[in-house]
């Protein structure tokens, strides 16, 4: 992919975000020319201290901001979405995802609608999906039906919809990337929650459960953006991207402890132990709305499957990861335990990951 961006005019949402950071900095790389949407240029500013990066002041929830800001841009990343504080209870289904995700996105569609953007990619989630669709006992694809259950996912699956429907216009090659648990983010995602929860022994000896999850690697998501955005083959689709494995929790954790030079405990927590510490976690949380370790949701995404192929995207773009956890692991915990540690009672690692 070196070189295929070499001065085109780009614009990232959500460039400040997880993933928005890793794509800003492999265009620079590339030789584009990054233009940034953002409620916060000062930040955004200092991300890339000395980058040539037009930062504009933007907030997609409000029509009025966008207008004649996308003048001169070729191709716009669109990863704009609401984060949620890990503080929150039930975070899948924070109010503020809907004016963020749904309504942002199709005040960004209509400002490409008036402009001369050429491609647009979206990046989704496979929570647009809903989470029976990757439980259905195999790979979920494309095909699935959707079927979201929560806020967030709704709100994903409406900004899909809008940017799917702008294609359909004729005037802008657009497409969309569904993402999975995404890993290779220094100190971030809900691996590297586990690599801390594991190494502070604040997660038990897990239950020899074959879940199965999909997961990929940030510079393969990255890969794949760039990818939509220049083959045409790819204008109006849907694709799923996985790194190709399935996980289950019990292999997380174990591989987490053989790179922390620990011998894999013999025994394990039964899980009729842990349903019961999960009901009480979530009575807790909505008599005191305080967000505990382990409530019903976080044990059903550490036990259920979340499971799906990106065989769609090998087969039509000729797109294979380079990257997956076996390999990547070692690398993460190295690097956590390379790391400053921080006063465990400011450090949100305390919770146990909702994988």
């Amino acid at each position: 992919m070196t070189g295929t961006m070499s001065d085109v005019p780009v614009l990232v949402t959500g460039a400040t975000g997880k993933l928005g950071r890793h794509l800003v900095t492999t265009l620079l790389s590339e030789g584009a020319r990054v233009t940034i949407l953002t409620r916060d240029p000062h930040r955004a500013a200092n991300l890339w201290p000395g980058a040539s990066i037009d930062v504009r002041r933007a907030d997609l929830t409000d029509a009025s901001t966008i207008t004649d800001l996308l003048d001169g841009i070729e191709t716009v990343f669109h990863l704009a979405s609401h984060a949620p504080a890990r503080s929150e209870t039930a975070i899948y289904e924070s109010p503020a995802h809907w004016p963020v995700t749904a309504l942002g996105t199709r005040h960004l569609v209509q400002a490409v609608t008036d402009s001369s953007v050429r491609h647009l990619v979206y990046a989704s989630s496979v929570k647009a999906m809903g989470d029976a669709a990757g439980a259905s006992g195999h790979p979920a694809d494309e095909n699935a039906e959707p079927r979201p259950e929560t806020l967030y996912g709704r709100a994903k699956l409406a900004a899909e919809r809008s940017v799917l429907d702008l294609g359909l216009a004729g005037q802008v090659q657009v497409s969309v990337l569904r993402l999975p648990m995404v890993y290779g983010l220094p100190g971030q995602g809900n691996i590297a929650r586990m690599i801390d929860a594991v190494a502070r022994r604040r997660f038990p000896p897990w239950p020899r459960l074959e879940n199965r999850r999909s997961a990929v690697h940030v510079n393969d998501a990255v890969r794949a953006l760039l990818t939509l955005a220049s083959d045409p083959r790819a204008s109006g689709q849907v694709y799923l991207l996985t790194d190709g494995r399935a996980y289950s929790t019990r292999w997380l954790y174990e591989r987490i402890g053989l790179a922390l030079g620990r011998q894999i405990p013999v025994w394990s927590v039964p899980l009729w132990m842990l349903t019961g510490a999960a009901a009480l976690g979530s009575w807790i949380e909505q008599v005191s709305g305080r967000a505990m370790p382990l409530n019903r949701d976080g044990l059903s995404k550490l036990t259920g499957d979340a499971w799906y192929s990106s065989e769609k995207l090998r087969r039509e773009l000729g797109f294979v990861t380079c990257h997956d956890l076996e390999q990547e692991i070692p690398i993460m915990v190295r690097d956590y335990l390379a790391a400053p540690r921080q006063d465990s009672a400011n450090t949100s690692a305390k919770q146990t990951p909702r994988a």
